[in-house]
């Protein structure tokens, strides 16, 4: 695989990771693009995994509050919002493996843009009220749950949908954004974990050398901790339209080429 494609591949899995719009989507996409297909599986694996160490490492402080104090109410709300989406998964991995086409891809663009479109809008109108913002509970922590197990679906941002989510049920913007990655560490390490059973660990460098895997790696790494960042930034400034337009347009390319 040619170390130019791997790069935009790490850029482009690091970056999507934790904005809005839906990294699972824009590898598929550029997959198609690209003509990717020997080494893909695992590749994907290994960025994946870049990206789950990205996140570790910048909430660390809070990971490490949760192994200190592991009966306190935020270890039980990831634990409920992770389970129901394990559940989902599980219970629908078949229509998920199979639904990655190019027309629901498309469409699953569209949703997370209508998704963004609605929570800026509902956004804003709780600053006009001055809404009495909440906090994460188990009531929440369901929901997202549910949210959460809902982006498994190809091209519906897992970011943005519980994000969006959190927003709307009223709880604080930070708080959201905040939960909603704590939220994506159980569930990218069993994601990874899925996929490495479902190949029985059979995973080998096929079409994809350890230069191209290493380089990967860290460009996948260092765009994600980019991603958590510029999302912080973009949750307190209520920017979700771009997001929502650009998912537009990736909508209309995604037609056009798979």
């Amino acid at each position: 695989m040619d170390i130019f494609v791997v790069i935009i591949l790490g850029i482009v899995q690091g970056l999507t990771e934790f904005l809005p719009v839906s990294s699972s989507g824009h590898l598929v996409l550029l997959e198609n693009i690209f003509g990717v297909s020997d080494g893909s599986l695992f590749l994907n694996v290994v960025l994946h995994f870049a990206t789950l160490v990205a996140v570790v490492i910048f909430y660390r402080k809070k990971l490490w509050d949760i192994v200190k104090r592991p009966f306190q109410p935020t270890t039980a709300y990831l634990v409920i919002a992770t389970t129901i989406t394990c559940v989902i998964v599980l219970l629908f991995s078949d229509f998920f493996e199979n639904a990655f086409s190019g027309g629901l891809l498309a469409w699953g663009f569209i949703l997370s843009a209508i998704f963004l479109l609605a929570t800026e809008w509902i956004s804003r109108k709780y600053e006009k009220e001055n809404y009495p913002y909440i906090r994460v509970g188990y009531k929440q922590s369901i929901l997202l749950g549910l949210f959460q197990g809902l982006a498994i679906l190809p091209g519906i941002s897992r970011s943005g949908t519980t994000l969006c989510a959190g927003i709307v049920m009223g709880v604080e913007k930070k708080e959201a954004l905040d939960f909603s990655f704590l939220m994506s560490i159980p569930i990218i390490f069993a994601s990874l974990v899925y996929e490495l059973v479902k190949c029985k660990f059979q995973i080998a460098f096929v079409g994809v050398g350890v230069v191209e895997l290493v380089v990967g790696s860290i460009t996948a790494f260092v765009c994600a901790m980019l991603g958590i960042k510029l999302m912080l930034k973009v949750v307190e400034k209520v920017q979700y339209k771009w997001f929502a337009i650009y998912l537009l347009i990736l909508a209309v390319i995604t037609i056009m080429v798979i």
